[in-house]
């Protein structure tokens, strides 16, 4: 009785120990005030400023972001007011406040596990430690140190919707379909579709596994009458609080990268072109060796990370020593900032490796033998299409064909990140053995496949210590490694230090190796002496249980350990130079800013202080991605070379700047380093002619050749309707006069009435135009552009963008999203009734 409450009650231990470790391992955040780099939530606080400060001022939620690519929409990254769903996204965190998301996110992915193991019905002791070794698997980590929430997060939620799944199998109808629907509407809450992807298909696995067991014991009628229908309903009601979501998304991805190509192949990329989503070589850059699965077990069997300190007496210290002499060589590799890319493997560049742990990866490889096969098949299919979806473009046969015939599988790129999917899989399979083993004990069958499981284990450590020496791990740029940070020139002297960082990279891998052995050995002693009735199963847990989370702990502080905490938060990044404070200083509402400081389509700190021509977004409109490539590279080579020689420049000369109304450039860090452009064309203007096209392909080409102050350009093909008329006369404008970011207003006055561009991008999915309060069609113009066939007189033109994906959708949404509340507790609150209903009896 009393070790059936202490399980009961466990909660009250378990989420405190969860928001300790998190809170401990984050401490420089908690304690010192200081902030990690991450590198895309300073681009996120950069691109989602603006937006930031007027949903402050004005109340009402921007979905159109203005800082950046021109103008693009805001609903990839926007909230819903008034979102029931919010509450269940506050308690996975911890409700922890927003400026700690790295404690929380970790707080996360242990309690969402922990929830899910719990659904299986693992001792929550067990379901605690996997839950914490879990949360320490180096991908999870490196995220964490980008700043990649989103993925982690839906990571997390993937076993909750698994934990879900598992109390309908087990016929609790009630609680399983609250779980799988507020599973569901978390997971999609996340929005990182790519790895609800890869989860829908773990998810069918588990399904077949669960239909063919119960054809196999006589309940197919079962399965299907109850258990697909609660099923399909579950899931739907979770999908269908997060409609706004997903509808935003789906609307999105038709106009950006990720959606249907409009232009031809450029000359020689007509083998890589696809006519829907991303091309493949983009699309399978980040895919994984099928070999690199196995840092799954030994971190750096792969190199590590492309951003290694190398061994202070390993062999390519010995190299510097022979050049530098001993001491000039400890100050190089003694200091830290000296790092190298030891990472050979198949992928561009790396974070780091992801390692789950050895323990953990032992752990799993018992539970093969120990479970039974139900358990074991899905937890086998889920593993092994996961790591298949990893290798990417090295197992084209399956990761090429399903990315042509797949719905939406052409939409994702870095294939690798699957492998946090198989994680949870590989946790999961771990706790569902240790907790077998605690409730059968060692019988004869349990000691046969302990022995096996650490046969297998041991051996495939051993094999890969001796493979190591056999593999290549050279890298392709490593002798311009040597060449650039040395500057080495003699080829022999170049190939001396390759070799060496060879070396180096076997020593390490090795290293790992071992250290993975002993692990691995320490668990199995303590579990042998569990089999020999040595140690008791409680002591036994707890070595094991220190054993598993010290293993992935030591690795994760190689990656975020005290030294990466800064004293500089993310906001005091974003610092105001003198160029920028000088180009504040204007109060036209809306004009726009190019930096050729920055990676200008690849930063966001210039769209936290003004309206920039570029910006940071993986899947940016495809018109302007079109334009990007096509045009803005030149012009913005021609206006730097002018402005380095003291020249002219005419309207003509740099068109699609001067149309995106570009009234700045920034050319350093000084109010002197600002350009101002005298053929910027401001918010919106008439013109003398339309230039009629074909198709987009001749659109394109047009807006480098045309004068955009008085030409425009419309492919007739799409708008073989739209009044192109023009008419202008001396005294005819369009001005703005209301700016937000939602809702823009302009005063007209034309003679004869005539066609109009706004520097505003084209986007049919939601922007309303009207005049004088009566709908207009609204042309693309130029390409990105707007246009508007405007009457003769004085008008007033309006802008709204108000989508029914987001107005409709969100709606339904929060209808559902209250259901699914009202579901989830009364589920609760029966569960726990029915628990006190059968402890009184016990009693």
């Amino acid at each position: 009785m009393q070790n059936s409450n202490f399980k009961k009650y466990s909660w009250l231990l378990v989420i405190p120990i969860f928001y300790l470790v998190s809170i401990l391992y984050f401490s420089p955040e908690f304690f010192d005030g200081k902030h990690l780099n991450q590198g895309d939530l300073m681009h996120f606080s950069g691109m989602s400023h603006a937006s930031g400060e007027e949903y402050k001022r004005t109340g009402e939620r921007p979905l159109w972001n203005t800082a950046m690519f021109s103008g693009m929409p805001e609903l990839l990254f926007s909230a819903l007011d008034g979102d029931p769903t919010e509450v269940l996204y506050s308690m996975s965190l911890g409700f922890m406040p927003h400026s700690h998301e790295n404690p929380m996110t970790l707080f996360l992915l242990m309690s969402s596990l922990w929830v899910a193991l719990l659904c299986f019905r693992v001792n929550p002791w067990v379901s605690a430690i996997i839950a914490i070794t879990f949360s320490f698997n180096t991908f999870y980590i490196t995220s964490l140190e980008a700043g990649h929430m989103t993925k982690l997060w839906a990571i997390g939620y993937a076993a909750t919707v698994l934990g879900g799944m598992k109390l309908l199998f087990d016929k609790r109808w009630l609680l399983g379909v609250a779980v799988l629907s507020t599973s569901v509407a978390i997971e999609l809450r996340a929005a990182h579709y790519q790895i609800t992807y890869y989860l829908i298909f773990v998810c069918l696995i588990y399904g077949l596994s669960e239909l063919y067991n119960s054809y196999k014991n006589g309940e197919l009628n079962i399965f299907l009458t109850r258990v697909i229908p609660l099923g399909i309903l579950a899931a739907g009601l979770g999908a269908s609080t997060q409609l706004w979501k997903v509808w935003t998304t789906k609307e999105y991805s038709e106009f950006s990268i990720r959606g249907k190509k409009e232009l031809q192949a450029l000359p020689g990329q007509e083998n890589n072109h696809t006519q829907e989503g991303l091309d493949k070589d983009y699309a399978f850059s980040w895919s994984e060796g099928k070999m690199e699965s196995l840092t799954l077990i030994a971190p750096n069997f792969y190199g590590g990370s492309s951003q290694e300190n190398v061994s202070k007496d390993g062999p390519l210290a010995k190299q510097l020593e022979k050049v530098a002499g001993k001491q000039q060589a400890q100050n190089i590799v003694s200091n830290p900032n000296f790092k190298l890319p030891l990472y050979f493997g198949e992928q561009p560049f790396t974070g780091g490796p992801i390692y789950q742990g050895a323990v953990l990866t032992f752990l799993f490889i018992f539970a093969l033998f120990i479970l039974d096969k139900r358990e074991r098949n899905w937890l086998i299919g889920g593993v092994l299409i996961t790591a298949m979806f990893s290798w990417g473009k090295h197992l084209q046969w399956f990761n090429y064909t399903l990315f042509d015939i797949l719905p939406g599988m052409n939409k994702f790129r870095t294939p690798a990140m699957s492998l946090g999917v198989t994680c949870v899989i590989m946790a999961m399979g771990a706790a569902l053995g240790l907790d077998k083993l605690i409730k059968v004990g060692w019988d004869e069958k349990t000691q046969k496949t302990f022995y096996q499981a650490s046969g297998a284990t041991l051996g495939l450590l051993l094999l890969m210590y001796v493979g190591a020496g056999m593999m290549d791990v050279s890298g392709a740029r490593d002798a311009q490694i040597f060449q650039q940070m040395f500057g080495l020139n003699d080829a022999n002297m170049v190939r001396q230090f390759t070799n060496a960082l060879d070396d180096e990279r076997v020593a390490l891998m090795r290293k790992d190796i071992v250290r993975s052995i002993f692990f691995v050995i320490g668990v199995l002693a303590i579990l042998f002496a569990n089999v020999k009735k040595k140690v008791g199963m409680i002591p036994t847990i707890l070595v094991v249980g220190l054993l598993t989370i010290g293993d992935v702990w030591g690795v994760a502080k190689r990656y975020i350990n005290d030294a990466s905490f800064k004293s500089t938060s993310n906001k005091e990044t974003n610092i105001a130079t003198g160029a920028d404070k000088f180009i504040l200083k204007d109060k036209d509402p809306n004009y726009r800013v190019l930096n050729l400081t920055a990676n200008v389509f690849n930063e966001a700190n210039t769209s936290y202080f003004h309206k920039s021509i570029g910006g940071y977004f993986a899947a940016k409109l495809r018109r302007y991605q079109d334009l990007i490539e096509r045009e803005l590279p030149k012009e913005m080579q021609v206006l730097a070379g002018a402005i380095q020689k003291g020249d002219t420049l005419t309207v003509k000369a740099t068109p699609a700047l001067n149309m995106l109304n570009m009234k700045y450039a920034i050319l350093g860090n000084t109010s002197n380093d600002v350009y101002q452009n005298p053929n910027a064309l401001g918010n919106a203007w008439f013109v003398d002619r339309v230039e009629k096209v074909n198709s987009p392909d001749d659109e394109i080409e047009a807006v480098g050749q045309i004068d955009p102050s008085f030409q425009a350009v419309v492919d007739i093909n799409k708008f073989p309707n739209a009044d192109l008329a023009t008419s202008k006369s001396a005294g005819d404008f369009v001005k703005l006069d209301k700016f937000n970011q939602r809702r823009l207003s302009y005063k007209s006055h034309s003679k004869d009435g005539g066609f109009a561009v706004f520097s505003e991008v084209y986007y049919p999915a939601g922007w309303i135009a009207k005049i004088d309060g009566e709908e207009v069609d609204i042309v693309c113009a130029n390409y990105v552009l707007r246009g508007l066939q405007i009457p003769a007189g004085d008008h007033t033109i309006t802008f709204d963008f108000d989508p029914d994906s987001y107005v409709m959708g969100g709606n339904i949404s929060k209808l559902t999203g209250y259901i699914t509340l009202l579901l989830l507790v009364l589920a609760i609150g029966m569960t726990i009734k029915e628990e006190m209903v059968t402890t009184k009896k016990e009693d």
